[in-house]
């Protein structure tokens, strides 16, 4: 049987749950309720390692996560024998079957380490659920080569321990389609093109010139809500302050403005995200661009443009600039449970995985991925392997370098993936004329007080 030591507080009394930005408790999503203790309760690491015969559990919601560990695998000979991976299958219930699995720490396939997204790590990161990395012998030099804001994202905000480190960075760009660049707007280079669209009036502009001069065929965007992403990455301030304030960020009123307009003008085709309609944008001459990041470029602009050379489709046709403001979309981040048999080992794979510089070059030269280190992004450019025939030959590497730089976190916090929901609710209702701005933002307000009682909203 697998052998799980915790404290009688960490398997009695610690509860999963939201925690305030900043450190002070919040509200819940999903059914959980406000986390209790400190991160002292956690068992110590020197104290615990893998008996003989047990696995150490690594879960996560698909492939991804698995086959990136293969690399791990091949540098590590006899690891794999000591790893079981757990792919949930759906992501929509991952968080539900972790939570459950963390309410059991003498399971036998209870979490050693576990997989988080940016919508919901402070769930786990701002809770006792988690070990710090230095519990798992990571240390500051280990996270030199990172992107800073890939390790706000996984600091725990009540104590600023690192509870988590992500092989990825996933900073965005706008994405559009050179030949229509040039025909349409006489834009013959991505310097031209983010001069054209550098802030948000410049790019409802640019929209309604696309619209106007390519004879109403061709929209800037397919989705009013392909925006969401820039804006949301861009707040001043997080929605809930560490007093338990909730804030309504002059960049979120903004936004409800953008969308408006892309709605009201007929600026977008007003189809939605992920959907079949959305996803045959990029093999067509209707869509202009799309707000996307690192992963979106290969797996999504470059899996629907209609071919897989240039000659193809749109294959060959397309570039990226910043946009009207620098932002991420999305990645994974790792981290220890409490309760992990072996936190050595766990740290011995997040190390390989999300700091090894040699094995993160060697992965995002054979796989894309825009790897978490400096170094190794900096080494692929020079070697002429950021230069990417599907760009025309520009180097994605180059573009997205200053854009991780760029990005900044400080305004998240454990509440974002709830709140934003709300906010969009409210925002599509205002968009299609059904409510008035002030009545939209007084109906979010409304929803956000409904949702967490315990928070002052002004």
């Amino acid at each position: 049987m697998k052998k799980k030591i915790l404290s009688i507080l960490l398997a009695t009394t610690m509860v999963i749950g939201l925690t305030a930005c900043g450190g002070s408790d919040g509200g819940s999503t999903g059914g959980s309720t406000a986390s209790s203790g400190d991160s002292s309760s956690a068992p110590a690491a020197s104290s615990k390692t893998l008996a003989d015969g047990d696995k150490l559990y690594i879960y996560s919601w698909n492939t991804e996560l698995g086959d990136r560990l293969n690399y791990v695998y091949d540098a590590i000979p006899g690891l794999k024998e000591k790893v079981e991976y757990v792919n949930v299958g759906d992501s929509a219930v991952y968080q539900e079957k972790i939570d459950q699995l963390l309410q059991t720490p003498d399971a036998q396939d209870y979490p050693d380490i576990i997989a988080f997204e940016a919508g919901y790590i402070m769930k786990y990161t701002n809770s006792d659920y988690t070990l710090p990395i230095t519990d798992c012998g990571l240390t500051q030099a280990d996270l030199s080569e990172m992107y800073d804001y890939t390790i706000q994202i996984a600091t725990d905000q009540r104590n600023n321990t690192i509870k988590g480190v992500s092989w990825q960075s996933c900073p965005g760009a706008f994405m559009y389609r050179t030949d229509l660049a040039e025909s349409i707007l006489g834009v013959k280079s991505p310097e031209e093109m983010q001069a054209k669209i550098s802030t948000w009036d410049g790019f409802l502009e640019t929209a309604r010139e696309i619209k106007e001069k390519s004879g109403d065929k061709t929209r800037i965007l397919s989705a009013n809500g392909d925006v969401s992403n820039v804006f949301n990455s861009n707040k001043s301030e997080p929605w809930v302050s560490a007093d338990g304030v909730f804030h309504m960020d002059p960049a979120m009123l903004e936004y409800m403005d953008v969308v408006k307009a892309l709605e009201s003008e007929d600026l977008t085709q007003k189809t939605a995200p992920w959907t079949d309609a959305w996803n045959a944008g990029p093999s067509t001459d209707e869509v202009f661009g799309y707000f996307g990041c690192t992963w979106f470029l290969h797996w999504t602009i470059k899996s629907n443009c209609g071919g897989t050379k240039v000659g193809e489709g749109t294959y060959g046709l397309w570039n990226m600039c910043q946009g009207p403001a620098s932002y991420y979309w999305g990645g994974t981040w790792l981290g220890a449970t409490a309760g992990c048999a072996d936190p050595a080992l766990a740290g011995q794979i997040m190390k390989a995985l999300c700091c090894n510089t040699e094995i993160m070059q060697k992965m995002s030269e054979e796989t894309l991925d825009y790897v978490n280190n400096k170094t190794a992004m900096n080494n692929l450019s020079a070697a002429g392997k950021g230069a990417y025939d599907f760009l025309g030959g520009q180097d994605f590497i180059a573009v997205f370098q200053p854009l991780a730089a760029q990005v900044d976190v400080s305004w998240m916090c454990a509440y974002d993936q709830k709140i934003n929901e709300l906010l969009d609710t409210q925002l599509t209702a205002y968009s299609l004329g059904e409510k008035d701005k002030d009545t939209a933002v007084a109906d979010f307000k409304a929803a956000v007080r409904e949702t967490y009682p315990n928070l002052t909203v002004e």
